[in-house]
């Protein structure tokens, strides 16, 4: 019972710092620097790795699913890098669709900030979504997504990630609605509708190889790209908020189509790998498989 109780409270308390740490606080309190983001987001991952080390010190990285090998580590730079370049050109497509020109903000910070602007603040924001990307993926992926399954033993994955995929998208539509630090505008049903395929694609990259290393890596990949750059609209000239360049780039047909279909061939694979896995193990060697 003191085990269980114990086991809890740190999962509670895991949750709270990720909260509290993860998502800019430093906006709330009117801190100045750039760097809070970046410093209270990091400080959250070591809060959320030492306080999972106190609460499962045998398997930890296996329930946060960082147990990474150098070739995770490799795969996940290739995939982010490759992922960089497909995300760039993709969002700057559907930003000109949607009557506006997207414009990276490491690129074109000079035009849109005050022009003695330092660089290392708009470094930092870039830096700010490796350890916020990496939180998310560790908490809302692994332990969530893992949690649920070892609880729910007689329910299908594919149902966990479904579920899951649709909190992901009900918790951006919480966040941007009601959030005191956004300007609380709704993500349209497309937008919605997209994130929850976006969500669905990486709870099964996270459930079929336990680990996030290619969830993070397209997690990552895509915020940087186009939560970091700068929406003007061509008409007005004005800025794009976040819950605008999401209605941008994720609320429409196109995206719902590339997002879905992703998933789905995704969810088709992986269960037709594993039932030949399951159909092959007993007659080959289990390095085979």
């Amino acid at each position: 019972m003191k085990d269980r109780i114990k086991k809890y409270g740190l999962l509670s308390l895991i949750i709270v710092v990720c909260g509290l740490l993860n998502y800019n606080p430093q906006l709330l309190f009117g801190l100045k620097s750039g760097h809070w983001g970046w410093i209270f987001s990091a400080t959250a991952t070591i809060m959320i790795i030492f306080l999972m080390m106190l609460r499962d010190p045998n398997d930890w990285k296996q329930k946060l699913g960082i147990h990474f090998n150098r070739f995770d580590v490799a795969r996940i730079l290739l995939t982010t890098t490759g992922l960089l370049i497909l995300s760039y050109f993709l969002v700057d497509y559907l930003s000109v669709q949607n009557g506006y020109t997207f414009k990276p903000q490491i690129i074109y910070y000079k035009e849109y900030f005050d022009p003695k602007y330092p660089f290392h603040l708009v470094l930092a924001g870039y830096i700010y979504f490796i350890p916020e990307t990496l939180n998310e993926e560790m908490l809302i992926g692994a332990v969530l997504l893992f949690g649920l399954e070892r609880s729910l033993k007689k329910i299908d994955k594919n149902v966990i990630a479904i579920f899951v995929a649709l909190m992901f998208s009900l918790m951006h539509q919480s966040f941007y609605r009601w959030s005191p630090m956004q300007p609380g505008i709704s993500l349209t049903l497309m937008t919605a509708i997209s994130l929850f395929f976006v969500g669905l694609l990486r709870n099964i990259l996270i459930l079929k190889t336990r680990k996030i290393a290619y969830s993070w890596a397209i997690h990552l990949s895509f915020n940087l790209v186009f939560l970091s750059g700068f929406f003007v609209n061509i008409s007005n000239n004005s800025m794009a908020c976040e819950p605008e360049k999401f209605n941008i780039v994720f609320g429409n047909l196109k995206m719902v189509i590339i997002t879905g279909l992703s998933a789905l061939i995704l969810l088709i694979w992986s269960n037709e790998v594993f039932r030949n896995r399951q159909l092959m193990d007993g007659f080959l060697p289990k390095s085979w498989l």
